[in-house]
């Protein structure tokens, strides 16, 4: 039985290749002349490290984006839905949040109440709110 050619063992690749491995698709002469294939695949990477930061960062802003239009059309800001959300100890973070503003409305809308009656319990210091009687008050005098 022969063996296939490509199981032969192969000598480990220099650093030269390595760069020129890493430049290939780049425009020019940045993919075939060393100098400026090293400087390029330096930049390359030095870039591809920021940007990975910068994706996270960037996707944590849509997701507050999308938690904050959620909420409004319950009425209630993004600041104050998290600050409910603390004070009605729902520990959600911000990534399931905004898939259920999205996905879920009906669920979404329950914790949006659930924040509510946070808020109130913290502000007023009562457990249960009558939320009827507070606007017959207000029509009968």
């Amino acid at each position: 039985v022969r063996a296939p050619l490509h199981s032969t063992p192969r000598a480990p690749m220099g650093r030269r290749e390595t760069i020129f491995r890493l430049a290939k698709g780049f425009r020019g002469r940045s993919k075939n002349c060393w100098s400026l294939a090293l400087r390029r695949v330096q930049k390359g990477l030095q870039y591809a490290y920021a940007h990975r930061r910068l994706k996270k960062r960037e996707a944590r802003a849509v997701q507050i984006q999308q938690i904050n239009a959620g909420a409004r059309e319950y009425g209630i800001s993004y600041s104050r839905l998290i600050r409910g959300l603390y004070l009605a100890d729902i520990g959600l973070n911000r990534k399931m949040l905004s898939v259920l503003a999205r996905q879920e409305p009906y669920s979404f809308r329950a914790i949006v109440e659930e924040a509510k009656k946070g808020l109130r319990v913290s502000v007023l210091g009562v457990e249960q709110v009558d939320a009827g009687s507070g606007a017959q008050r207000g029509a009968d005098s």
